[in-house]
């Protein structure tokens, strides 16, 4: 619940000028995932990962490239999401959202700028995202 809350705290902070977030779902065997993109102009993107209409994470485009969240199963656990229940105590979401770049011409200048990014997420031995991009313009 407190997730929620500090979730809950973090979305509110956005401006009210963000843009609507961008969005992809992805079904990948029985489960389907959701990424949304909230852009909000001259700051951070916000990333955020939902699975089965569940969110589960969100974080800002600096920190989305390479996560890794650990979760140890209590024994006595009421409430797990059903893919964290794979046979073994601990289970680990590793993944990420990494930038992909092209070199553009500028004048005499040659920069490399972010057109996209590429998602991918396992949940333990569970692949939930595989190689959702986002292009930008």
């Amino acid at each position: 619940m407190k997730n929620l809350f500090a979730l809950s705290l973090l979305l509110g902070v956005l401006p009210a000028f963000a843009a609507a977030p961008k969005c992809q779902t992805q079904t990948i065997g029985q489960h389907t995932s959701k990424i949304c993109i909230t852009e909000v102009p001259f700051q951070h993107d916000y990333y955020t990962l939902s699975v089965d209409n569940a969110v589960i994470l969100s974080a800002p485009d600096d920190y989305i490239e390479n996560v890794s969240l650990t979760h140890t199963i209590p024994e006595d656990a009421g409430i797990e999401f059903p893919l964290s229940n794979q046979g073994t105590p601990i289970v680990t979401m590793q993944g990420g959202c990494v930038p992909v770049s092209d070199k553009q011409t500028t004048g005499s200048k040659t920069v490399r700028v972010e057109v996209a990014r590429v998602c991918s997420f396992k949940w333990g031995n569970e692949q939930i995202v595989k190689d959702l991009r986002f292009s930008f313009e």
